[in-house]
């Protein structure tokens, strides 16, 4: 089987992060954008390490009962 090989994508730019905080409802000052841009810079390495490929569904969320995890009472 060969291995599947993903090209990451090119960084994004100031533009697309400014996308990104417009569909999050955020509306930034300028100073405050500056740092969602720096942030961003480093975030978005490890945003590429992240496996793709897989369908949400493959691992809901709802699988997850904490009832299973609380202790017996005697």
């Amino acid at each position: 089987m060969a291995k599947q090989t993903t090209v990451p994508p090119s960084p994004a730019t100031r533009e697309d992060i400014a996308g990104l905080a417009k569909n999050a409802g955020l509306d930034l000052p300028p100073d405050l954008f500056e740092e969602l841009v720096v942030a961003y810079g480093n975030i978005e390495p490890m945003l590429m390490r992240l496996r793709r490929g897989r369908d949400r569904a493959d691992e809901p969320a709802h699988v997850f009962d904490p009832r299973k995890f609380m202790p017996t009472r005697p």
